[in-house]
């Protein structure tokens, strides 16, 4: 099994939703994808992870090189729904380089405008 992506932007902030599971053969999908969506894209990426069945350690390497590559740009990852992976030390080390929430709801109103 592979993945599936798709790109939003509700409330005006860019979310990549990602399904299936982020093995190491839908590492380039998910890396290609990503790439789209960053190129679309200004600020924050939400990546709901919520939709995974799982991931391996290379797919978790993958969501950390995406981070890392923003931050490069001066932009950030945030993370929403990765409660129920199974997370390896990889992730939980490098885990500090982005924003974790719950859900995508949570993460909406954090990095979303400010209706001030």
């Amino acid at each position: 099994m592979s993945i599936s992506w798709s790109f939003e932007e509700p409330r005006g902030v860019a979310v990549m939703r990602v399904a299936g599971y982020l093995g190491s053969n839908a590492v380039d999908r998910f890396s290609e994808g990503f790439g789209w969506v960053a190129a679309r894209s200004t600020g924050t990426v939400l990546l709901d992870v919520s939709g995974l069945l799982g991931w391996s350690a290379e797919g978790e390497a993958a969501v950390l090189q995406a981070a890392a590559a923003l931050k490069e740009r001066g932009r950030s990852l945030a993370v929403c729904g990765p409660g129920h992976l199974e997370a390896t030390r990889l992730w939980t080390d490098q885990v500090h380089s982005m924003t974790v929430y719950a859900d995508l709801d949570t993460a909406l109103s954090a990095e979303g405008p400010s209706s001030g």
